[in-house]
C-alpha cells in the first residue's frame, strides 16, 4: 500500500532517485518557508503537494523547498507529479 499524498500525487518515487540540478542547489529557500512546509508536514503526515520531476530524468523542475524538508526527516517515497 502507498502512503497518502498530497491532491495531484501522480506517483511515489525514492528520494534518492531525485536529480537535484546546480541552479536549486545554489540557492536556499528561506528558513520561514522550510518551517511552514515542516508544520504542514508535521500536523497532516504528508507534503502539501507533490515535488513536479521529469519523467524520465528525474529532474526537479519544481518544489525544492518540499525537497529540503523531506530530505531533513529522511522521508523515503516522496509524492510527485510529473513535469508536462
Amino acid at each position: 500500500m502507498k502512503p497518502k499524498g498530497p491532491v495531484g500525487t501522480e506517483d511515489f518515487i525514492l528520494l534518492e532517485q531525485i536529480v537535484i540540478m546546480e541552479g536549486f542547489s545554489n540557492s536556499r529557500p528561506s528558513p520561514e518557508k522550510i518551517q511552514k512546509v515542516a508544520n504542514y508536514l508535521k500536523r497532516t503526515g504528508h507534503l502539501d503537494e507533490p515535488i513536479t520531476v521529469n519523467r524520465d530524468t528525474k529532474i526537479l523542475t519544481d518544489g525544492y523547498t518540499r525537497y529540503i524538508v523531506a530530505e531533513r526527516v529522511k522521508m523515503n517515497l516522496i509524492p510527485v507529479a510529473y513535469e508536462k
